[in-house]
């Protein structure tokens, strides 16, 4: 008889132990795989050790658990590399998840499928370089040609480029096609995910470009891991274990001793102050952006009485402009001439509905959000949380009075409304007017479809929430116009404010590089940036990186810590409630315990941190824990029904 440590590839909370013991006739070997009881449920686990029994007679008579039989041997020989360990065992510590999802995420989707036979590769044997990452400044537009000099300058081994999502595949597909390299995202399938993993580890792929899977992948030979974009909201994972991308890719590079390099359009807070400490190695290529900026005061405009509707009358005259100065420069015959971006903050009509006598808000009974106003054949509340609708009421249901109004910058579909408006009353050229919203576009192959027509020669407007960035390798627009730019700085966090310039950078892709004539131009309307934007067009950041540095460090913010969210739903709202004070009394005395309370701050329980959501409530609690302490040291007090985030993309 054997004793078996295996490794469940299911949900423990990283709270209990993740190595559990079973018994076998006979020894089986690490990485080897076996069914095992859990709980009355057949669970695969890997094996991790293996011991004679007869040796350890002693530990199991004291022992205070009967141990069990595995089920069934699924492979007695490895399938599972010591690599793959590594990278497992990285994610469960650095993010505090559970290692058995850890191993999961690692494995390919063909794994232990007898079609799909793989030989176990030895990887990450190299003795680290310890050389700075790199971080390269630059324009989506450039990206290509940084990484062809990246390539260029490596005449030997394999490149990993890892970009966001999908979107950014067909561009570099174009662009390296001579070199036709491998792609790999999450809807690639089984037969062909399977054909570059074996080309992958026999290095007959020497170049691969995917998302975050591309990760896994059994390099051989890795020289160079290249991130596209890598502030990009996508990177974090949303499924445990939740890891931030690009520091996954930055630790694989580090351990097969490749290069790894950034490319970005900022450098961000966290990254200058790496820089400030020569942690990083920075190269900015970028320069001031190629257009006339207006800023327009918004308070101002009010105050005179000039606003009518989402644009003012600047902002008209320069859709106007641009449209007019197409056609006299012959822009049907260019597909780049007399286009329009007009960046709408938020989907739908306009914003939240309110009674202009008592001050009510419609919320939805489920959430207990406030529902937004959207335009379909007629009128309706649509809460963007559960996607729950309900007819446009038109007396308030708290005085019954009927002067009920939405308030709030307009959506896309309101200002859809007013350029028709426009044209129908002779004061815009009729043009194709093309709006881009998780409404319109619900599907890829309708935003295919949208992204299709805006290329078409000629002038057109189009009106786009933020899924258009995915787009700035592909269009060019004369004009952007930013009706409300202090609500595109999404949250209310400490990120808000670096968000916020992300945005803009990102913005400033769509314009063109070298414009002969008249220069393209961005428009922005805004109560509280007036000098945001000259700044960011100067590509002048240090200023604004030092204050926003100082501010961090005032209220112990990353870099200065690192952020956990712990959250808790049920339907019983006492019991959310009850649960977080209990969570949070637990806490603060296992801090006292470990002796690290000056290193942990806790937030206190509040109504402000309880949310309804699907008619269910869920409690947030913010810890705050100083880089130098390992945070596992005090997660492993958080009760088990509560989920840990560590470094999390928000903290709302």
């Amino acid at each position: 008889m054997h004793v078996l440590e295996v490794l469940p590839l299911s949900v423990l909370p990283p709270q209990v132990p993740q190595i559990l013991s079973y018994y076998h006739d006979s020894a089986l070997p690490k990485g080897a795989v076996v069914e095992v009881p859990l709980n009355s449920r057949p669970v695969t686990a890997v094996v991790i050790d293996s011991y004679n029994l007869d040796q350890q007679k002693i530990l199991v008579k004291k022992s205070l658990f009967q141990l069990k039989k595995i089920s069934r041997v699924l492979s007695a020989e490895p399938v599972i590399a010591e690599w793959q360990f590594k990278i497992a065992l990285w994610l469960a510590n650095r993010y505090v998840a559970p290692l058995g999802l850890c191993m999961k995420a690692v494995l390919p989707p063909f794994f232990l499928k007898p079609r799909y036979p793989v030989e176990l590769a030895t990887l990450f044997t190299v003795p680290p370089l310890g050389t700075p990452s790199s971080w390269i400044i630059t324009r989506a537009q450039d990206s290509a040609r940084h990484i062809k000099s990246l390539l260029k300058n490596e005449k030997t081994g394999q490149t990993l480029i890892i970009v966001p999502d999908g979107s950014y595949i067909s561009y570099f597909q174009s662009e390296f096609a001579d070199i036709k390299p491998a792609t790999l995202t999450s809807a690639t399938g089984i037969k062909e995910y399977y054909r570059i993993w074996k080309e992958v580890s026999s290095q007959s792929i020497q170049i691969v470009i995917g998302t975050r899977q591309a990760l896994f992948l059994p390099f051989s030979n890795l020289k160079k891991v290249i991130v596209i974009d890598p502030l990009h909201e996508f990177y974090k994972s949303d499924m445990s274990p939740k890891y931030w991308t690009p520091e996954l890719a930055e630790m694989i590079a580090t351990n097969h001793s490749a290069h790894f390099v950034a490319l970005s359009p900022i450098l961000g807070v966290v990254a200058y102050q790496k820089s400030l400490q020569s942690e990083i190695k920075v190269s900015d290529a970028m320069k001031s952006w190629p257009a006339k900026i207006s800023v327009i005061d918004l308070a101002a405009e009010f105050k005179q009485g000039y606003i009518v509707g989402a644009l003012t009358p600047e902002a008209r005259d320069v859709m106007r402009e641009t449209l007019r100065n197409s056609s006299t420069r012959g822009g049907s015959a260019d597909s780049g001439k007399g286009k329009v971006l007009i960046v709408s903050a938020r989907r739908g009509y306009s914003g939240i509905l309110l009674c202009q006598r008592c001050g009510y808000s419609f919320k939805c009974p489920d959430c207990d959000l406030p529902m937004r106003v959207h335009q379909g054949v007629t009128l309706s509340l649509l809460c963007h949380h559960c996607n729950r609708t309900q007819p446009y009421p038109y007396a308030c249901p708290n005085c019954h009075s009927s002067q009920v109004k939405a308030t709030g910058p307009a959506g896309g579909q309101k200002i859809f409304e007013e350029l028709q408006k426009m044209i129908t009353f002779g004061q815009l050229d009729r043009v194709p007017i093309l709006l881009m919203d998780a409404d319109v576009t619900q599907n890829q192959t309708e935003e295919d479809e949208i992204i299709t027509e805006i290329k078409k020669p000629g002038p057109s407007i189009l009106i786009a929430t933020q899924k258009i960035f995915s787009y700035a390798y592909d269009l060019k627009f004369d004009a952007v116009i930013i009706p409300q730019l202090d609500a595109l700085a999404v949250g209310s966090d400490f990120q808000t404010t670096e968000r916020l310039w992300y945005h803009l950078e990102k913005l400033a892709d769509f314009l063109p590089a070298d414009r002969h004539g008249e220069p393209s131009q961005i428009v922005a309307q805004t109560f509280n940036q007036i000098e945001l934007l000259p700044e960011l067009a100067r590509h002048d950041y240090t200023r604004l990186c030092d204050f926003e540095l100082s501010a961090r460090k005032a209220f112990w913010y990353p870099p200065f810590s690192r952020i956990v969210k712990l959250t808790y739903t049920h339907a019983d709202h006492r019991k959310v409630i009850a649960s977080a004070r209990s969570a949070v009394e637990k806490l603060k005395m296992a801090s006292i315990h470990i002796q690290a309370q000056d290193k942990i701050k806790i937030t206190d329980t509040s109504p402000l941190f309880l949310k309804k959501e699907r008619g269910r409530f869920t409690y947030t609690i913010i810890i705050k824990i100083s880089p130098d302490f390992p945070p596992r040291d005090l997660l492993r007090y958080v009760p088990t029904q509560w989920l840990i985030d560590l470094d999390p993309r928000t903290t709302n």
